[in-house]
Parts: structure tokens; sequence; C-alpha cells
């Protein structure tokens, strides 16, 4: 069986949440959907309560690593998806891909990836991320992420981080074997970057990225990222 863990916190700014809960019921396979939602400022919670396929997780988790944790902590699955909240994944088999990707002999990997917004600049940062970092045993969040249960527990699930979780979690699996694609493309929101500008938007993914890998608090580099668009941790709600 596939566990499938949805992240969730203000989750209506995309306009994905709907869709993304209607895509993961139609999935093929044996199943176990869970949403792991914090208390949000819009009505994420009830449009996931408008579907009764999915396990409902309510938690106080202050960040999306700590979502996804408790849904590891609650999957049943021999097999666990960690789902991001603004992307798609292929219709109806994506769930069957990747269990026959593991079922290879793989411990995890993603999907192709790209972008709702056709931009040369998306559309190569989609090829350098699925044919380039991957390669590298890098793979981001929005890949929609799959592993064995089995070798997320070995590593101690994903790494409690406000921001570069999934490049912190993508090191440490690969410390188990290297990242494998599914031939399945992926659909991930390009809303940051039009709201924001293309180019500023690249700059500033690459500047976070140097700001990470100098060590720096990633609590900062997260608010820098969100700026005031409260999208993984709730900032204001802090002291």
């Amino acid at each position: 069986m596939f566990s499938v863990v949805l992240p969730c916190f203000n989750e209506l700014r995309h306009g994905y949440l709907p869709k993304i809960l209607e895509n993961l019921c139609a999935q093929k396979g044996n199943k176990q959907l869970i949403v792991v939602v914090s208390p949000s400022e819009d009505n994420t919670l009830g449009v996931i309560q408008q579907f009764p396929q999915v396990e409902v997780i309510e938690t106080d988790a202050s960040n999306r690593a700590q979502r996804l944790n408790l849904g590891i902590a609650a999957s049943q699955g021999d097999y666990v998806l960690l789902h991001h909240p603004a992307t798609l994944l292929p219709e109806k088999d994506a769930l069957l891909q990747a269990e026959a990707v593991l079922s290879e002999g793989a411990l995890w990997g993603g999907f192709v990836h790209s972008f709702d917004l056709d931009h040369w600049l998306l559309r190569f940062t989609s090829w350098y991320s699925t044919r380039v970092r991957s390669r590298q045993n890098i793979l981001y969040l929005d890949h929609c992420i799959f592993a064995t249960k089995q070798v997320l527990l070995e590593i101690g699930g994903v790494p409690d981080m406000d921001i570069f979780e999934d490049t912190a979690l993508s090191m440490a699996l690969a410390k188990k074997g290297k990242a494998a694609i599914a031939p399945g493309k992926i659909t991930t929101s390009a809303r940051r970057f039009s709201q924001r500008g293309l180019y500023r938007q690249a700059l500033l993914n690459q500047l976070l990225k140097l700001m990470y890998y100098a060590r720096l608090d990633p609590k900062r580099l997260n608010w820098l990222y969100e700026s005031k668009s409260q999208i993984n941790v709730g900032y204001r709600s802090k002291d």
C-alpha cells in the first residue's frame, strides 16, 4: 500500500488544493491518503473535510517538515509519498508508477518536474531540477518525493527545518541509495514566480541556496523566502 502525506497550511491561495484532493482520490492502487493541517487563516480545513476519503490530522505543527513527519508516523503503507501542496501528480497512475520504481530496487525518488506556466526560464529550471540535480541525489518536495517507509524511518524522517528540509532529506536519503525518477510529469504552481517576477524569484532562489550551503539560520532564510506570504510557517503567530 502507498501512503500519501499532504501537509497543509493556508493552502487556498494558489487554487490547487481541491484539484490535488480530487487527483489523489482518483489515483489507482491500494492507497492511504493522509492530510496534515495546521491552523490556517483561510478555509483550508473546510475544503479538506469535503473529501471523506482522506484521513485528517489537525496539528499545531509550526512548519512543513513537522507536518510531514506526523503523516509519516501515521502511515500504514510500505511506501510513502510526500506530496507538495501546490503540485499535481500525473493523473490516475502516479502511485503505480512510484510503486514500480521502488519495486525495481530503488529506495526513493520523485517525478519529472514541470510548471503550470510556459516560459523558457521555468522550462530550464524544471529540466535542470529533473535531469541534473537528481543525478546529484537532490530532489525538491515539488517532485513529490516517494520512498519506502523503512528507509524514511531509518533516517529519522524529514529534518525539522523551516526551509530546505527537502534538500536535507535528499542528502540523508542519498546515503541509502541513488534517487530514481518515475516517468510521469508533475505540475507545480508557478504562482510565486508570477507574483514576484520570474527573474527576481529565480535570483532569490539561487541566493537562498548559497545562504543555505553557507549554513545560515534556516529560520532567517525562510523569512526572506516567505516574507508576508505565510507559505510554510505562521510567523505572525510566534512571539
